[in-house]
Order: structure tokens, then C-alpha cells, then sequence
């Protein structure tokens, strides 16, 4: 797959089995995020992998996450956050880092970060694999945060979910270059 072929082609895969990207395979997904844009490389990001067991810690991480938002929350609720890291064989955090800067704002931080982490993804469909980045509340969650080794004023970026392609992805909408792009 070429470059052009990755970058125009790459698609969210909700639906993720094993076998996730083998120890060979996360190194080069890893590497190939560390090249993203890094203006005064700062390199403002660290990156978690969860896999095997740790997805469960992860998931009794996020139910104690959501009942510190909503103690009330229903039973199905606390079995979804239980189950989210296990959507997927492997998963890695992105986290912004953000160092002080005069020349580099906290948003060309965040960017590299995003960066690298599409980076990542377009690596992870390279290799044959699927991926998909969620957010949500427990990327914004100062609990979630602190058990993935972020300090207060950390963020986390995104969840990527990796993992074998279990189902064909949505249909991509069509690039809409003249309702999208402008030239001055």
C-alpha cells in the first residue's frame, strides 16, 4: 500500500478481533506515529499500550471514572465502561505532555500528538490491520489520566483501538474538494 493509497483509503473499523499487530508489527505502528510534525521538537506526547489483562484494569479504571461523574449510573452503563477497552485486542493512549514554550502554543502541541497518533492508524492499516480512535468522557477524565501516567494539566488525545478487521468498514463519503477547499 502506498502512502497515497493509506492516507486516501484509511477508514475507522468499529469492529475489532484478534489477533491485534504483534510486538514486530506495535514497533513499527509506534514508530511511525514518533515521526508526526513536531515544531521545536518538543516531543510533548507520550503514548500507553494496554493490552491482554491491562484492558481489564483499564475497564474497572473507567467504571470507577464514570461512577465519581455519576454515582447513580445505571447497570448498564458500569458494564459498558467495564467492556470498552476490550473492543479490541490492543489499545494505546495518546497523552499531550505540554511543555512551555514562547515559540509553540499548547495547540501545536495537541496537533502533534493527533498527529501521531494518525500516524499510528495509517501504519496499523498498512500492515493489514484495523483500527478506530475514539475520545469521550474518559479521555477528558482526571482519574483515567493520572492511572495512564499523566500529570494534572495532561490530556489525553485519543484511544486508538487495534485489532483484525472483523467487518468491512462504512462505506467512505466522497472527498468534496470544492465545498471544502477554497483558494486565495
Amino acid at each position: 500500500m502506498s502512502v497515497l493509497e493509506a492516507l486516501q483509503q484509511r477508514n475507522s473499523h468499529a469492529r475489532l478481533t484478534e489477533p491485534g499487530p504483534d510486538s514486530t508489527a506495535l514497533e513499527q505502528i509506534l514508530r511511525a506515529g514518533l515521526r508526526a510534525p513536531d515544531h521545536g521538537r518538543l516531543r510533548p506526547w507520550h503514548f500507553v499500550v494496554i493490552t491482554d489483562d491491562r484492558r481489564i484494569k483499564l475497564g474497572e479504571i473507567f467504571e470507577r471514572a464514570l461512577l465519581l461523574r455519576s454515582p447513580d449510573a445505571p447497570s448498564s452503563e458500569r458494564a459498558r465502561a467495564l467492556a470498552a477497552p476490550m473492543r479490541a485486542p490492543l489499545m494505546v493512549a495518546g497523552l499531550v505532555k505540554y511543555k512551555t514554550s514562547d515559540k509553540v502554543p499548547r495547540i501545536e502541541q495537541v496537533g502533534a500528538v493527533a498527529s501521531a497518533l494518525h500516524g499510528m492508524l495509517l501504519a496499523t492499516e498498512a500492515l493489514g490491520f484495523g483500527g478506530v480512535w475514539r475520545t469521550g468522557p474518559y479521555a477528558r477524565d482526571p482519574l483515567v489520566i493520572a492511572a495512564l501516567g499523566g500529570d494534572p494539566g495532561d490530556e489525553i488525545v485519543g484511544f486508538l483501538y487495534l485489532g483484525t478487521k472483523a467487518s468491512p468498514a462504512k462505506p467512505l463519503p466522497k472527498a468534496n474538494l470544492e465545498v471544502d477547499v477554497s483558494y486565495f
